[in-house]
């Protein structure tokens, strides 16, 4: 018997962890933290529906915290088996789940200190010492490169974009005399990218599992790089201090590599640029490392041109962090998390949204009930750390950087698969927006859909 289970991305755009269950062989597909609003993240909290120390081992999609948070949990749960991700995956997971266990531990110490916490002791979900463990367990599989895990199952993984090293996976199930195939889409990313290589023609499968972050929107027509040049005139024009909240590997040399284009090309004036995230500081080193898995060249100093610049600063500690509350404009500070959800970026919004002179960017998804969502509805007051922080600042939105595929992009990624699945799960989204492209499915394929709820279970 082959039962599917999702005890994440259902209902929700986070926590992706997809549990197959083969005759009592257990996988997991992605194990990812929930984030946003405090409902969703007081989830990492509750006890798993599944033992972790069941499970025989985890195949992940990419390095985005939604995607990979979660491991040091598990693996502090009692869950002893390996790790796959391609090699960069591999590479940039461990960054970010060594940066996420200090976030842990550095927010945990915040809220004890300051007691903006409504237990006796604020506590980590988990710990440096979990992430290096879970790290430990990783073992690099490459594009098209079958893997067999046991007698019951095998994958291999596909280009998706997204981010360096995004697949999805073709998982191959094999109960007694019949063979099942289930493809998990991951997070589709977008179509000529200026980094990120164009997802590859996704294989036939029985079953499909697809995200759907934008299941019901288009992306507006904008040129990302024209937006962003008006965007940077107007921060020189009005020496403002322009705020960026993005994830440090992948989105960071996004804006990156566009600004030193636009400066190159004499679109906009040379503006200082400060990354407040120690992961971008090793980037630029993952993109040599890793040239045939991205658009830019493999030479060193040409990547240095493309991804840093002459103009930016990096900031490592966190005491040169804090030297930043008093940087005048014009000036870009690039700051992690991405999601507006723990971070650097936090204490850079606590001490400039009250100014009017600042202006925030928002350049990628966020989910309903975060910080970041609140601001693009308008909200005039927020709290951070419990404390409330009045918006006085501008918020745009810059749309034309998104690194996940719209509705219309997911069906043209789909346009190769001739053979109807069986069943297409949508899950890795918001409850409309699932709903909308579940209905684009149906209308434009004659696909048989379901939205998954949390937990379900189904059997193949």
């Amino acid at each position: 018997m082959i039962t599917l289970s999702f005890h994440g991305a259902a209902g929700t755009v986070t926590g992706s962890k997809y549990l197959v269950n083969c005759n009592g062989q257990r996988i997991l597909i992605d194990c990812g933290m929930f984030q946003g609003a405090k409902e969703l993240r007081e989830r990492n909290w509750n006890p798993l529906p599944f033992d972790p120390r069941t499970v025989f081992t985890v195949v992940l999609t990419h390095a985005h915290i939604d995607h990979v948070g979660y491991l040091p949990r598990l693996v502090r749960l009692g869950f002893d088996g390996n790790v796959f991700a391609t090699p960069p995956t591999c590479d940039i997971a461990a960054i970010t789940l060594a940066d996420s266990a200090g976030l842990q531990e550095e927010d945990a110490a915040f809220r004890n200190k300051r007691k903006a916490t409504s237990h006796p002791v604020a506590l980590p979900l988990f710990t440096a010492a979990d992430a290096e463990t879970a790290i430990d367990r990783f073992q690099a599989v490459t594009f098209g490169e079958w893997k067999k895990i046991n007698e019951c199952f095998r994958f291999r993984y596909h280009i998706v974009g997204h981010l360096l090293g995004a697949a999805s996976v073709e998982l191959e199930i094999t109960d007694s005399n019949r063979r099942v195939t289930i493809l998990f889409s991951g997070d589709v990313g977008r179509y000529a990218g200026p980094l990120t290589i164009d997802p590859a023609n996704p294989p036939a499968c029985d079953y499909l599992v697809c995200e759907s972050t934008y299941g019901g929107r288009m992306h507006e027509p904008e040129d990302p790089y024209f937006a962003l040049a008006a965007l940077l005139d107007d921060v020189i024009a009005k020496r403002s201090v322009l705020l960026i909240p993005a994830f440090a590997i992948g989105r960071t040399q996004q804006i990156m590599y566009m600004m030193n284009r636009l400066e190159a090309d004499g679109r906009i004036s040379r503006i200082p640029v400060h990354i407040d995230s120690p992961m971008a500081i090793h980037a630029t080193d993952l993109y040599v490392k890793y040239a045939g898995y991205h658009k830019l060249s493999e030479d060193r100093d040409e990547l240095d041109a493309a991804l840093d610049g002459r103009d930016v600063t990096l900031h490592r500690k966190r005491e040169s962090s804090k030297d930043l509350n008093s940087l005048r404009g014009p000036a870009v500070i690039i700051s992690a998390s991405g999601m507006l959800t723990g971070g650097r970026i936090l204490h850079h919004l606590i001490n400039r949204l009250p100014d009017p002179k600042t202006i925030v960017a928002i350049v990628g998804f966020l989910p309903a009930g975060t910080l970041g969502h609140r601001l693009l509805d308008g909200d005039k007051l927020v709290y951070i750390h419990k404390q409330p922080v009045d918006v006085r600042a501008k918020i745009v939105k810059l749309s034309g950087l998104s690194g996940h595929a719209d509705y219309y992009e997911i069906l043209h990624w789909l346009e190769p698969m001739t053979t109807r699945p069986k069943k297409v799960f949508v899950t890795h989204g918001e409850p409309e927006q699932s709903a909308a492209l579940a209905e684009h499915f149906r209308s434009s394929r004659g696909w048989d859909c379901r939205i998954p709820r949390l937990d379900d279970s189904v059997e193949l």
